[in-house]
């Protein structure tokens, strides 16, 4: 069984057109997970905007219960002031 010229070269274009459509398929393949990773890239740079909104409002609301815990500390220091002035008063009126 001997394979003539023209065998040959036809066996050739088979294997040829064969690996082209291999190949084909296999770029095919990796165009859409370039275009899914690209996908996934700007729904993962939403989420990066969104994860630095929420740190800033978390530092924003820190800073507010900072100066909410200061004006609280501060009103129960003048209070207590306030309790003992007056408790000195009505001790110091008494005698």
């Amino acid at each position: 069984m001997a394979l003539g010229f023209f065998e040959f070269v036809l066996g050739i274009v088979v294997i040829g057109a064969i690996a082209g459509i291999v190949q084909q398929g296999i770029k095919l393949e990796r165009d859409k997970e370039k275009s899914k990773r690209a996908g996934i890239g700007g729904e993962a740079d939403q989420l990066r905007g969104v994860v630095g909104e929420l740190h800033q409002e978390v530092a924003k609301l820190r800073e507010r219960v900072q100066v909410l815990e200061k004006l609280v500390t501060d009103d129960d220091r003048r209070l207590s002031d306030e309790i003992d002035r007056l408790r000195r008063r009505d001790t110091g009126a008494s005698i």
